[in-house]
């Protein structure tokens, strides 16, 4: 009789914690986006996924830190980098072995470097978010957008998952006219070396100053 009593006080204390424990969908989205509040002054990096018809997948490396960008792109055995500051651009081509430095023409794309994290904004405003499932390391979600949401650049649908350790976003995508585009592997913390062009990392390469 004991031991029903203790197991049934063990059994109480589980359910009274994970019910402290469970949280709901927006205060885990606005938890996420606390975390990603600090990317302005921490700086942070991720990948950017594209799945291409005919093309194919395309992927890229970014780090950014303020208006300052490094964007590595890897594909069929050859790489680029491109390092972009508000003036001025750095390519490099291992194909030619060459950097060309150009200034940098303002456009309506370069209105902020994190622009890409735009994406996480509207999501408890354009979507109706929705717990999927739920595992030790993660939360997923599918974000369908609401019939309030008029803008027709939004795709109807999205996958989000959230790291449990560090409420980032472990992946953000989408598919919207054939074409698959994903945000993944956001990390915190990139500083202003890691995104400043430095010819000593390609001591071998061309440099072509076309300002």
């Amino acid at each position: 009789m004991r031991l029903r009593v203790f197991f049934a006080a063990i059994a109480a204390a589980a359910l009274s914690c994970a019910t402290l424990s469970a949280q709901t969908t927006d205060e885990i989205l606005a938890k996420m986006n606390e975390q990603l509040a600090r990317t302005e002054a921490e700086g942070f990096a991720m990948d950017m996924v594209m799945k291409i018809p005919i093309v194919g997948t395309v992927s890229s490396h970014n780090m950014i830190n303020g208006d300052n960008l490094r964007m590595e792109i890897a594909k069929d055995g050859k790489q680029s980098v491109t390092w972009t500051t508000p003036t001025t651009k750095w390519d490099y081509d291992s194909s030619t072995g060459e950097i060309t430095i150009t200034n940098k023409e303002p456009s309506k794309e370069d209105q902020k470097a994190d622009s890409d994290l735009k994406a996480f904004d509207n999501l408890t405003k354009g979507y109706n978010v929705i717990l999927k499932k739920e595992t030790d390391e993660a939360w997923y979600f599918l974000c369908k957008k609401s019939k309030d949401n008029k803008d027709k650049d939004d795709p109807k649908t999205m996958d989000l998952a959230i790291s449990k350790a560090t409420y980032l976003p472990i992946y953000l995508r989408a598919k919207k006219s054939m074409i698959g585009i994903g945000f993944e592997n956001i990390t915190l913390g990139v500083s202003a070396a890691d995104v400043t062009f430095n010819p000593e990392e390609f001591p071998d390469a061309k440099i072509v100053d076309k300002r």
